[in-house]
């Protein structure tokens, strides 16, 4: 081969693998939008679900195996009007943890009481409490869990959060009265260079997806300080 048709053949081979490296960078890229897209439907789905169905249901987002799913409950969900208290860091607060130790102290109690009334000759039971709702992993076909390849939760923040979280595991509520929680959730590509973001409108379930590290104003529970700054891992 002379010399000419030798860097002919470089060009060539140059093109290829620049026209390949090309198509997987969109690639990555159209996948972020994806998964935030099908992620905003499964908002949707368990908001139309709560009003039609009458019941509670929420969204975890679990940050540390990048995955998230569907939960049911029939029994009334309340929240408090308090921030939760969490380690910082943006560790999200061990729901599962807190719920045991409350049902372990109920029980305490129930069986305290219980004893003190043996020597009136008859078991006094205790008063009734509210049922607190115990959420199961909701199995309709329409929202399975789903394990995010090549996409990672970044981090989702709601006004009874004292920051966004992005460790642990996040919950976004949805109740039968036709209302959800004002939430915004980050979505991006494993290397940090294509972000989507997720605005949860609280009064009507509507999900807008934008690209772009999505901040909030002020009016989002004063979270004005976040604005400029891009999530992290």
């Amino acid at each position: 081969m002379t010399l000419i048709e030798t860097m002919v053949v470089i060009a060539i081979i140059s093109l290829l693998f620049g026209t390949v490296a090309f198509s997987a960078f969109n690639a990555r890229r159209a996948k972020v939008r994806t998964e935030s897209t099908k992620l905003a439907a499964a908002i949707r789905y368990c908001y139309d679900r709560a009003v039609t169905t009458n019941g509670y249901y929420r969204i975890v987002l679990d940050f540390d195996n990048n995955t998230y799913w569907a939960e049911h409950s029939d029994e009334r969900a309340l929240l408090s009007r308090e921030k939760e208290k969490t380690a910082g860091k943006g560790q999200a607060l061990d729901v599962a943890a807190l719920e045991k130790e409350r049902d372990e102290q109920i029980a305490k109690e129930e069986e305290e009481l219980r004893s003190r009334s043996q020597g009136l000759g008859v078991a006094l039971e205790p008063p009734p409490r509210a049922k607190r709702a115990k959420f199961s992993t909701f199995t309709d076909a329409a929202i399975k869990q789903v394990k995010l390849k090549g996409v990672r939760l970044v981090d989702a923040y709601t006004p009874r959060q004292p920051e966004p979280y992005k460790k642990g595991k996040a919950y976004l509520y949805f109740f039968p009265d036709g209302h959800t929680e004002r939430a915004l959730i980050h979505v991006s590509n494993m290397d940090d260079d294509e972000y989507y973001s997720l605005v949860v409108s609280p009064l009507t379930g509507q999900v807008a997806v934008h690209k772009g590290n999505e901040t909030v104003d002020r009016t989002f529970d004063d979270l004005g300080k976040m604005k400029g700054q891009v999530p992290s891992k």
